[in-house]
C-alpha cells in the first residue's frame, strides 16, 4: 500500500511541475488571498445589496481561504487499541470552492440516483434574452419565481389546460370530473438555476429534467411523448415578462426600466429561446451527472485559468456560436469580483423538486412509484472515504494498523476560542 500510494503522488507531482502554465496548486485560492475582501465586498455596496448578502460574501470568502489549512480547523481520530493518531484537516463546504463543490455534487448524486424513475426522461433548457438578464441580477428572489414557472409550464402541457379552457360547460378545479382519464396529474420534474455562461458573464437560465409520462387521477402510469412547442414559448414568454414586472427592484429607475423593457418585448412579439435535449434520456447516472454539475461549484474550473500575474488573469471557455475555444483575460480584481457575482444568496435552492420528485407527496402516490424505483443499493462508505482509498488506498477513518473504526479524540475551528477534547 505504501509503495502505491508513493507511486500516486508522484505521478500527480509531476503534472504539476511539468506544465508551464500552472504555477499554483489552487489558483483560486490564489487570487482570492491577493485581493483585500473589503476591496472586493465595496463592489456589491452600489447595487444595493442587503447587508446579510454582503456578510455571506465576507464568510464566503474566509472559509474558502481556510479550507484545508490545518491550523484554522483539524478533527483528530485516535486507535483505542493501538492509540494510533490521525489528524484531518476541515474542508469549507464554500460555493466558491472547486473541490467542496465537486464533492457536494457527487454526494447529492449518490443521494438523488435512488429516486429517480426508471422511465423516459428529457432534458429542457430555458433561456433569458439578454436585455432582461439585469433584473434577475438586481433583485435574486426572481430566481426561484422562474423554477416555478417552469413547473406552471409543465403543468400547462402534462394537466392540458388548453382544451379545459374550451369546455362549454364550467368544471371547476375542485370538483372530481376536472381531470380525465387520459390527463396526467402527477408528473416528475427537477430544475437547476444556472446564474453564468462558459464566458463567467451573468446569464440566469434553467435546465429541466422532465418525466415523458406520470400518472393520471386513478394513479395509473400514461406515457407522455408529446410537447407543444408553441404553447411552451408562449407560456415560458409570459411567466418570464410576469416576473420581471412585478420585481422588487432597489430604485425607482430599474422598476420603470423593467416595465418598459416588458412592454417592448410585448410589441416586437419576441419569442424565447427554449432548447430540447436530443433524444429521450433514460439513464440514471447520465441525469444526476448532468444536474450535479451545476450544483455548489466555483463559475469556473480550475484547468481553464492558463496565466496569472500581479495585474491579470488570462483563462480559456468554448464559445458556443463558433464552436471554438476562446480566450479571456481580464483584471485580477475583476475576475474576482466576477465569480462572487454568481455566488447565491445563504439558504438559496439551486435545485427544486415538483411533482412525485417532490419531498412530500401523498401516500397513494408513494405506492403508484414504487414499481417503478431502480433497484440501487446505498454505497457502504461516503464519498470521501471511498475517493481517499481510490487514491491513497487508505481509509482515513479506520486504523491502518488494526483495521477497526478509530474514534473523534479532538475537534477544533478557528472560529471557536479553544479545542474540544472528547476523552
Amino acid at each position: 500500500k505504501k509503495s502505491r500510494t508513493y507511486i500516486r503522488l508522484i505521478f500527480w507531482y509531476n503534472i504539476f511541475m511539468t506544465n508551464k502554465d500552472i504555477k499554483y496548486l489552487n489558483k483560486l485560492k490564489f487570487i482570492f488571498n491577493s485581493i483585500s475582501i473589503l476591496r472586493l465586498t465595496s463592489f456589491f455596496n452600489k447595487f444595493f445589496y442587503p447587508s446579510s448578502y454582503i456578510k455571506h460574501i465576507e464568510h464566503s470568502i474566509q472559509k474558502f481561504l481556510a479550507c484545508r489549512d490545518i491550523e484554522k480547523g483539524y478533527l483528530k481520530l485516535k486507535c483505542h487499541i493501538c492509540q494510533h493518531l490521525h489528524t484531518i484537516p476541515l474542508t469549507c463546504k464554500s460555493r466558491l470552492c472547486p473541490t467542496c463543490g465537486f464533492k457536494y455534487s457527487q454526494t447529492w448524486t449518490q443521494k438523488i440516483a435512488a429516486q429517480v424513475l426508471n422511465i423516459n426522461h428529457r432534458h429542457v433548457l430555458f433561456t433569458i434574452p439578454k436585455q432582461c438578464r439585469m433584473f434577475f441580477f438586481y433583485d435574486r428572489t426572481l430566481l426561484v419565481k422562474l423554477s416555478h414557472a417552469v413547473n406552471e409550464v409543465f403543468k400547462y402541457q402534462f394537466h392540458n389546460i388548453y382544451k379545459k379552457k374550451q369546455r362549454v360547460n364550467y368544471i371547476p378545479p375542485s370538483s372530481d370530473k376536472y381531470f380525465t382519464d387520459s390527463d396526467v396529474v402527477h408528473y416528475g420534474l427537477l430544475t437547476v438555476i444556472h446564474t453564468f455562461g462558459r464566458d463567467l458573464k451573468w446569464n440566469p437560465h434553467i435546465h429541466a429534467i422532465v418525466s415523458l409520462g406520470g400518472f393520471n387521477k386513478h394513479f395509473k402510469f400514461k406515457k407522455f411523448d408529446y410537447f407543444n412547442v408553441s404553447s411552451i414559448a408562449g407560456q415560458w414568454k409570459y411567466h418570464v415578462l410576469d416576473i420581471i414586472k412585478n420585481g422588487s427592484y432597489p430604485n425607482e429607475k430599474i422598476k420603470r426600466m423593467a416595465k418598459k423593457t416588458v412592454s417592448e418585448l410585448y410589441e416586437k412579439d419576441t419569442r424565447f429561446f427554449f432548447n430540447v435535449g436530443n433524444g429521450d434520456v433514460n439513464n440514471t447516472k447520465g441525469i444526476i451527472k448532468y444536474l450535479g454539475r451545476y450544483l455548489a461549484r466555483s463559475p469556473i474550473a480550475e484547468y481553464k485559468i492558463t496565466t496569472i500575474t500581479d495585474d491579470e488573469v488570462t483563462f480559456v471557455f468554448d464559445d458556443l456560436k463558433t464552436g471554438e475555444k476562446q480566450q479571456s483575460t481580464m483584471n485580477i480584481e475583476r475576475f474576482a469580483q466576477q465569480v462572487l457575482v454568481h455566488l447565491p444568496p445563504k439558504n438559496f435552492k439551486m435545485v427544486n423538486r415538483y411533482g412525485f420528485y417532490a419531498r412530500r407527496i401523498c401516500d397513494k402516490l408513494k405506492l403508484a412509484i414504487k414499481p417503478f424505483m431502480k433497484n440501487i443499493s446505498k454505497p457502504k462508505f461516503s464519498f470521501y472515504q471511498s475517493q481517499m482509498y481510490i487514491t491513497f488506498g487508505i481509509n482515513p477513518f479506520y486504523c491502518p494498523n488494526c483495521k477497526v473504526k478509530m474514534r473523534v479524540r479532538e475537534f477544533y475551528h478557528y472560529r471557536y476560542p479553544a479545542p474540544r477534547r472528547y476523552y
